[in-house]
């Protein structure tokens, strides 16, 4: 394929989990959102045959022929960009091009925090570098991105890559795949950083195990979530934020009685219902991470007032309805 041009850019959303993780490994729905913190990276042609990757996480390495160099950062900077490699290498490969390319990445998003960052990388660098030779189309682009996200999270399921890719809230099931899901009100939502870096990896076997140690009280939790899920798209269709975050009460205590919340995650998730949110809960893996809260605005300055109080970065987010962009 020819080359275009030589230099583009891209950005993708993260996302958040409102319902369903971990269950969602059983069959069971779960309903993800991207929001409006993007993964922005920009690609330039270089005339080196080398693949160099910058992150402004302080991380540089330089890659040649598949050989991975270090050039700063420290013993997490090749699991970090090695599924970026990839990304940048599969377009090439694919496009039958062998090219120098300095890839740099600039990222609204906490690295490590349960939202979506890695995948959010891979769709951005695939779009970025696909859109050297030609308007990339994004289903494509979703497919690469999920095989190289598979670098971090093995068994993912696509669905972070999916939902960064196309944008706006959606229900997801193994069987059935994807839904876009249609909100009659913008939901006010924040996430807390809690500052502590889990291990997906971890947290998914700990369910696991669960699963076979308690049989019939994980039977029984799963269809307690599943009703949940199925609620919470009719409330989020009609625009019944009380409901809502209702329901991601009751979803938090499905994920406590799991044993994957953390002592601070519910300190948090208390201080925010007791101080107006409508609900709250962990987002994603648990064990430390994120937690988001829904919030009414008249409540929104006192709730973050709180959570500022207790020195926890605080990002207020709004659904992201677009996806991927290149620019």
């Amino acid at each position: 394929m020819i080359l275009r041009k030589a230099s583009a850019k891209a950005s993708a959303p993260a996302k958040i989990i409102l319902f369903g993780e971990h269950f969602v490994v059983y069959e069971n729905p779960a309903i993800l959102a991207s929001i409006n913190r993007r993964v922005n990276v920009r690609v330039n042609l270089n005339k080196t045959q080398k693949i160099n990757i910058t992150s402004d996480l302080g991380i540089m390495a330089s890659y040649t022929d598949s050989k991975f160099n270090l050039i700063r950062g420290g013993r997490n900077t090749k699991t970090i960009l090695d599924p970026l490699y990839k990304c940048a290498r599969d377009v090439l490969l694919e496009r039958k091009q062998n090219l120098g390319l300095d890839i740099n990445l600039i990222s609204e998003v906490p690295y490590g925090i349960g939202l979506g960052s890695s995948a959010a990388c891979c769709v951005a660098t695939v779009a970025a570098v696909d859109s050297l030779f030609h308007k990339p189309e994004k289903q494509w682009i979703c497919a690469k991105a999920i095989e190289s996200e598979r670098l971090v999270h093995k068994n993912s399921s696509g669905a972070d890559c999916y939902v960064s890719t196309f944008g706006g809230l959606m229900s997801y099931t193994k069987k059935k795949g994807f839904n876009k899901i249609e909100s009659r009100k913008d939901l006010s939502l924040i996430v807390v950083n809690i500052g502590i870096k889990h291990s997906t990896g971890s947290l998914v076997s700990s369910v696991k195990k669960f699963r076979e140690w308690n049989v019939l009280l994980f039977k029984d939790l799963s269809s307690y979530a599943d009703n949940i899920c199925k609620k919470a798209v009719s409330a989020i269709n009609i625009g019944d934020e009380k409901k809502v975050g209702k329901l991601m009460n009751e979803n938090h205590t499905l994920l406590q009685q799991l044993g994957i919340s953390h002592r601070k995650i519910d300190q948090m998730v208390n201080i925010c219902v007791g101080n107006g949110a409508l609900g709250a809960k962990l987002t994603g893996a648990g064990g430390g991470g994120s937690m988001i809260a829904l919030i009414p605005t008249e409540n929104k300055r006192k709730v973050i007032s709180e959570i500022k109080k207790n020195r926890y970065e605080c990002i207020p987010v709004k659904i992201d309805y677009d996806g991927l962009l290149v620019h």
